[in-house]
């Protein structure tokens, strides 16, 4: 049998590509990777090294935790946080020399006294809410705002950004995109131009990006998790989750599986328990309808997924074995699992699926530089 029970392979050699993939695509542009959510649940730390080595422009982040995490674990890059600020780590975030989003008014005095206390500068970026109405301040005070960060002794206005509510919609993009376009105007006929202009995510950015912007934020796309967007063929997923077989049985027709007795068998099967359950990431919304991949052939998840298991039927895949490796998502041989169907079988969108990957999930990330170091033996 395997060692772990389930576990990711994700590969930063995969991930430098995907870079420069992306680098090629918007030669014009500076690249913020969003690594929030502890990179999408790839693993922050390693995911921001591989791409610091790679030379990347500014890493994003949702929190100020997360900003000091990478601090601390020696990441020099720049780090913007892109979401709301808790208060005792303002400080903290002025000495690790981190950059910070307003998305309100009233946080402009709070930024300016806690500068001025450790008389360091603070650059931040100002938010606009143009559509998403969730942070940002209003378009109609917007350039108010600007002018009112410019004129702090302690503050530097190192950015504007929006957040585009609808990206796949044209007409709203174009509207959005046209009210940031004015502000951003007025503010250079009153001298003011912050240094990065950002507004496309993933799906703008590679389909049609601003032309008026010179930085854009790219999460999934660079980890190939967003290949229904336009031009990620050149990108691919870095992402391979797999476990194991560590039971099998032969059960009779009409044969109750699992809490509920929400599957019966028809005929007589084959049943494989998995070392793999929600607590995993695996969800529980993929009972009775996910799929898996054994010897390339796929198989049917059956009855419930619970904590720390999961039965699939194996009824027509001769010679399973307990120890047999299973493909969650990836390739094995010809047939593929991809993270878009299990987003459909679950009914969640794709980041969700590799948001929800478990403390428990035993994370490899893969490198041509380790696989060297691994046969070394050190």
């Amino acid at each position: 049998m395997k060692p772990n029970r389930a576990w990711a392979n994700i590969d930063l050699d995969m991930l430098a590509d995907n870079l420069r993939a992306l680098r090629s695509l918007l030669p014009d542009k500076k690249i913020l990777a969003v690594v929030k959510a502890d990179a999408y649940g790839l693993g922050a730390i390693p995911i921001s090294r591989q791409l610091e080595d790679g030379g990347i422009d500014y890493l994003g982040v949702g929190t100020s935790r997360e900003a000091l995490d990478l601090r601390n674990a020696g990441i020099t890059s720049p780090v913007l946080v892109l979401g709301a600020l808790v208060e005792p780590e303002i400080e903290m975030l002025i000495d690790q020399n981190v950059s910070v989003t307003i998305h309100s008014p009233g946080r402009i005095d709070e930024l300016q006294d806690a500068a001025s206390r450790v008389n360091r500068p603070l650059p931040v970026h100002l938010l606009v809410d143009t559509g998403m109405s969730r942070l940002g301040v209003s378009p109609e005070q917007a350039v108010h705002h600007a002018c009112t960060i410019s004129m702090q002794p302690h503050l530097r206005l190192e950015g504007i950004g929006t957040h585009l509510s609808s990206p796949s919609d044209a007409k709203e993009v174009v509207r959005q995109r046209k009210m940031f376009a004015q502000i951003t105007g007025d503010l250079a006929s009153r001298g003011i131009e912050p240094p990065l202009v950002h507004i496309d995510a993933s799906v703008a950015a590679l389909g049609d990006p601003d032309p008026h912007a010179n930085m854009v934020r790219i999460g999934g796309a660079l980890y190939g998790l967003a290949s229904a967007t336009p031009g990620t063929d050149l990108m691919h997923p870095i992402l391979t989750l797999k476990s194991q077989i560590v039971y099998l049985r032969d059960h009779p027709p009409g044969q109750p599986i699992g809490y509920g007795g929400t599957f019966t068998t028809m005929r007589h099967c084959r049943l494989a328990t998995l070392s793999i359950g929600y607590h995993d990431g695996f969800p529980s919304t993929m009972s009775n309808r996910g799929e898996v991949l054994v010897h390339g052939k796929r198989a049917p998840v059956v009855g419930l997924v619970t904590m720390d298991y999961t039965v699939i039927d194996v009824t027509d895949i001769e010679g399973t074995a307990v120890g047999d490796e299973v493909t969650l998502l990836g390739s094995d041989g010809s047939e593929q699992i991809s993270i878009e169907e299990i987003a459909r079988w679950c009914r969640i969108v794709p980041y969700e699926v590799t948001c929800l990957l478990g403390r428990r999930m035993l994370r490899h990330h893969q490198s041509a530089l380790s696989k060297e170091l691994e046969l070394e033996g050190r």
